[in-house]
């Protein structure tokens, strides 16, 4: 994997963001927007939730096209590369 390293970093840390932000939804958060300043709000919960599920998919499916033998993976990437 030498060399790609950032890359695959890259799209474990955005697929991780992306699961706990469905999680968060999942387990009652909720999305509203306003169409102008001052307008009535409208929750568009679902269709974010939605949205995103689609795109863990496709970033899942990403990584296990770019780096089959890490694919299933899910080891957080070191913060620090030194001590």
């Amino acid at each position: 994997m030498a060399g790609h390293d950032d890359r695959y970093v890259e799209i474990t840390t955005r697929l991780r963001s992306v699961r706990s932000f469905c999680d968060f939804l999942s387990q009652g958060g909720a999305v509203r927007i306003a169409s102008s300043d001052g307008g009535p709000w409208k929750d568009v919960t679902a269709a974010l939730l939605e949205r995103n599920r689609r795109e863990a998919e496709a970033l899942a499916r990403t990584r296990r096209h770019l780096y089959p033998e890490f694919a299933d993976e899910d080891v957080a990437p070191p913060l620090y590369s030194r001590h």
